[in-house]
């Protein structure tokens, strides 16, 4: 079977590409919006959970942006606002409704990585996408964030929004962390193949550059000994995600 596209290359390997997968025309079209929360990660934090805090908790009845956030803040209020994802009602309310929020919880993070993987050359890629699956007689689906391909060789990385600060007494954090690892070696070991790459693009500070060391020591080992590149917060500056990208891209990690 000639294999020259990812579905072509998934289905030789008994998978196959089902109907749900993100848009491409809006990552391209957030992208400004996409790039500009990469590099302001912390403050976006404090925005996006001031918005789902009154957008649940006070629904249409509450300002999102009240005077505890900074002029920086009620900028990036602006810059929302101005890709829909807030939006502001006549009484001038202003709310986060179903797309907004799907954005704002993740999708911004795997329309960024679709972005810089194209950047960084891939002949295909796609995001947010479910594919089926069969082994022998048993059947099931999984949802991948982000498939590449460059020539015959497929790469994937799964998206990871998660707190920026690192705190090595929060459990939760650190195990949620340590799974994102395993889904994507998970990942390779069922749909990959010798030569592919899997990554993880983490929002956690996971580089302490005053000390020159990772935060989260058994974290990194774990991913070594499974062969996923971690990409971490000072890895989502636009430059150095693409680099990132590239080598998954390549088949090696740096």
């Amino acid at each position: 079977m000639n294999s020259s596209s990812i579905d072509g290359i998934l289905k030789d390997r008994g998978a196959w590409l089902k109907s749900v997968h993100g848009d491409v025309e809006l990552a391209v079209e957030h992208a400004p919006l996409s790039k500009l929360i990469a590099s302001n990660y912390a403050l976006f934090e404090k925005v996006r959970d001031r918005i789902f805090k009154s957008t649940e908790d006070f629904l249409r009845h509450v300002e999102i942006s009240p005077s505890t956030l900074d002029p920086d803040g009620h900028a990036l209020v602006a810059e929302l606002q101005n890709f829909g994802m807030v939006v502001r009602e006549e009484h001038g309310h202003a709310i986060c409704e179903v797309k907004g929020r799907r954005y704002l919880a993740g999708g911004w993070l795997e329309e960024l990585a679709w972005l810089a993987v194209m950047d960084a050359g891939a002949d295909e890629a796609i995001y947010g996408q479910v594919i089926g699956w069969q082994v022998k007689s048993f059947t099931g689906e999984n949802e991948i964030d982000l498939i590449a391909r460059k020539g015959e060789r497929l790469c994937f990385v799964s998206c990871k929004a998660f707190r920026s600060e690192l705190d090595m007494h929060d459990r939760k954090h650190r195990n949620r962390l340590m799974d994102a690892v395993h889904e994507a070696d998970n990942l390779g070991d069922h749909f990959g193949k010798p030569g592919e790459c899997v990554g993880v693009l983490v929002t956690t500070d996971l580089f302490d550059e005053v000390k020159n060391s990772a935060r989260y020591n058994a974290l990194m080992g774990k991913a070594a000994v499974l062969d996923v590149q971690v990409i971490a917060l000072e890895d989502l500056n636009w430059d150095r995600l693409v680099v990132a990208m590239r080598s998954l891209l390549e088949g090696f990690i740096e």
